[in-house]
C-alpha cells in the first residue's frame, strides 16, 4: 500500500509540475542574423545557446499562455528550453543573408564566439524612434 501511494504521488507530481504542461504550439523562424536563447524572459539573462537566421523554433504553451514577461516566448530549440523575444521571430522562413550570399558568408569564417557576440549585439539593440530632438 505504501508503494502504491508513493507511485501515485510521483505520477501526479509529474502531471502537475509546471514543466509537464508545456506543449508545442507552433513552429516559427528566427529572423535576425544571430541571436540567443535566454534562460529567463529578459534580454540581459544568461544565454543558453546561439542561433542563426532561419533557424526553426518551437514555441511552447503553458496553461494556454504563449507570451511570457514583456514580449518573450518560451521556446524549445534542440535540447534547450528558454526564452526569445517575439520581435526576433517570424511565422514564415525569412530571406536570410547567409542564404542569399552563401559563398560570401562562408568566407567570413565566423567562429562560434563571433556568432555569440553578434547575437549579444542584437539583444542590446533598441528598436523604435528616438525621442531626442
Amino acid at each position: 500500500m505504501k508503494n502504491l501511494s508513493l507511485l501515485l504521488s510521483l505520477f501526479f507530481l509529474g502531471i502537475y509540475s509546471p514543466y509537464a504542461a508545456d506543449k508545442v504550439s507552433r513552429v516559427v523562424y528566427f529572423k535576425k542574423l544571430f541571436g540567443h536563447i535566454h534562460k529567463n524572459p529578459s534580454r540581459y539573462s544568461q544565454s543558453l545557446s546561439t542561433i542563426g537566421c532561419g533557424h526553426p523554433i518551437k514555441v511552447l504553451v503553458n496553461k494556454g499562455r504563449e507570451e511570457y514577461g514583456k514580449g518573450f516566448y518560451k521556446v524549445k530549440v534542440g535540447p534547450y528550453e528558454g526564452y526569445i523575444s517575439k520581435l526576433y521571430l517570424n511565422d514564415k522562413k525569412p530571406n536570410c543573408f547567409q542564404d542569399k550570399y552563401p559563398r560570401f558568408f562562408d568566407n567570413l569564417e565566423l567562429s562560434l564566439t563571433d556568432m555569440y557576440y553578434w547575437g549579444k549585439l542584437y539583444d542590446q539593440y533598441v528598436y523604435g524612434r528616438s525621442t531626442i530632438q
